[in-house]
This record gives structure tokens, sequence and C-alpha cells, in this order.
């Protein structure tokens, strides 16, 4: 069966759990919906995914604070701004390494939470020229049974719901469903190494372009 929906998922996850191959009802289904949007989140804060890659332009105007999107999580790679035909980077920093610049260089910050939002402060911006930045989002979850899952392997949900409750259970088969869980979240950042099927077929290059282990 191919997985894709939330009720996909939940159906496969029943007929290992209790060799039903349907949805679960009840608390049982409230309760495996939030294994699943945990594992989700789990998963999108170890490694950056392609999934939740974004490009975010913007006309900075005058400003040096930039209000970001309400989704964005972290920068993918270093923020840029074309001027006169080249490409200006601005290295992100902690807002405390600000004091240890010079008034020239071309720096950011980010400041701000989930909650209220983030933005970032630049130093060095060139005044109404785009600036063009890659970042992560936070997954959007599977808020409801025909949402689709955002993860490259919707089996990783799968076997992490297991997890979740054979753990819960006690049982015994806990430890090996959760080392396959691991398993393919291991292989799915492996993927994520590789280069783009459309383009060079020679490996990434190393640097703040490639994949990362999240941060926030």
């Amino acid at each position: 069966m191919a997985l894709r929906t939330l009720s996909d998922i939940l159906t496969a996850a029943n007929a290992f759990l209790d060799l039903e191959a349907q949805e679960p009802t009840g608390t049982e289904l409230t309760t495996r919906s939030n294994y699943a949007n945990q594992a989700i989140e789990e998963a999108a804060s170890t490694a950056q995914f392609s999934e939740f890659k974004k490009v975010y332009n913007v006309d900075p105007g005058t400003l040096a604070s930039i209000a970001l999107p309400s989704d964005f999580r972290e920068f993918q790679t270093v923020p840029r701004q074309r001027h006169e035909g080249q490409w200006y980077e601005f290295e992100e920093v902690e807002a405390d390494d600000m004091y240890s610049k010079n008034a020239e260089d071309k720096y950011c910050y980010v400041l701000g939470n989930r909650v209220d939002g983030y933005h970032a402060v630049f130093n060095g911006l060139e005044a109404n020229v785009t600036l063009s930045m890659v970042y992560q989002r936070y997954p959007s979850g599977l808020p409801t049974l025909t949402s689709i899952c955002e993860i490259p392997d919707p089996m990783y949900v799968v076997r992490k719901i297991e997890s979740y409750v054979l753990q819960s259970r006690g049982d015994e088969r806990f430890p090996s469903v959760e080392a396959d869980a691991q398993r393919i979240l291991k292989n799915m950042m492996g993927r994520e190494m590789k280069a783009p099927g459309g383009g060079s077929r020679s490996v990434r290059k190393k640097g703040l372009a490639t994949y990362r282990i999240g941060t926030r």
C-alpha cells in the first residue's frame, strides 16, 4: 500500500500493532495521530530535508531588521543580496558576536521565537536591493486524516507510531522497531546528501549549503 495520508499511516501501524488493517478509533485514534505528529517534528528537528526548504525574497527598502515568514525555523544557506552583478553574503552570527565585528562587515543575526515570530537583523544591507534567503520551515504536520505526510519516507512515521505504542505497553519488540525507525531516518538523511537528480552527479560540496543538523 502506498503511504501518503495520515489515514494510510495509521492503518499500516494498526495492522502491525493490532493485526487489523484499518484506522484506529476513539482514544487510540487521537493518541496515535499525536504520535504521528511527534514523529514528524522529531525528524524535522534532527535533519534539514528538502521538503521543508523555502526561498524568501524581499526588498528590505532601507530597513536593517527584516521580519521572517511565520513558518521560519532556521536559515539553510547564507542570506545573499545581489548588487551590481555580484552576490554578497551575510554570515549568520549570534547577536552577541556583533560587538566583535567591524562596521563595514556584512553579517546578520536572528532574534525572536516561535510564538512571537522571528526577525533577522542585517549589517551592511544595500537599500532597495532584493535580499534572498533560503530557509527551513516548520512542518505543517498531519492535522486531518487526509493530510499528506511531508517527510520523504512515511514508513518512518509508521515505525515511530509502533515504537511509541510498544514502549508504552512495555512490549519487548520496542527496541527492534525503534532501531528500524532510526535506520529509515538515517536513510532519509543520506539521500539529502546526494546531488539533485537533474543536476551534477558529483558529490555535493561541503559547506553551508549541504546537509546539517537542525538547530531550532
